[in-house]
């Protein structure tokens, strides 16, 4: 496998975060609704649901590594043609400001497949280490 610093480059660092900022949105919100629907009162929310989110983006992330690895899933990965062209935009109907910005501003859509996965990696660990911690942690004390 390659190393995965040789295959970060500054210009993933916008869609990491966009991409982390989602998933702890929505790691948030799932918690939340296990706590109002799922949870009888035995664990607070920084147990149980926070401890099972954590270790569901956890194993997310042991996906994304598989797939830097090339292990392909059947029923999750569809797209067969993985050598995508990096820098190929769409057009687009209007232009925006960021479109004349000096700065290449790269999308999470138009990364190579291997710069998605680490992406998907980073992302997931960056939001279920700590949730994940937070749970042991919270279930200990």
């Amino acid at each position: 496998m390659k190393k995965l610093r040789s295959i970060y480059k500054p210009d993933m660092f916008r869609a990491l975060l966009y991409k982390t900022v989602r998933r702890l949105a929505v790691a948030a919100c799932l918690c939340l609704l296990w706590q109002r629907f799922v949870s009888d009162g035995r664990f607070t929310i920084w147990e149980a649901p926070c401890f099972a989110v954590g270790a569901a983006l956890l194993g997310w992330a042991w996906v994304a590594y598989l797939r830097l690895d090339g292990i392909r899933i059947p029923f999750v990965d569809r797209q067969k043609g993985l050598s995508e062209e990096r820098g190929a935009r769409k057009r687009h109907a209007t232009h925006s400001m960021a479109d004349f910005a000096d700065e290449k501003i790269v999308s999470f859509d138009e990364l190579s497949a291997e710069e998605k996965a680490l992406c998907s990696m980073l992302s997931s660990l960056i939001v279920g280490l700590p949730m994940t911690a937070i749970g042991i942690a919270a279930s200990i004390l």
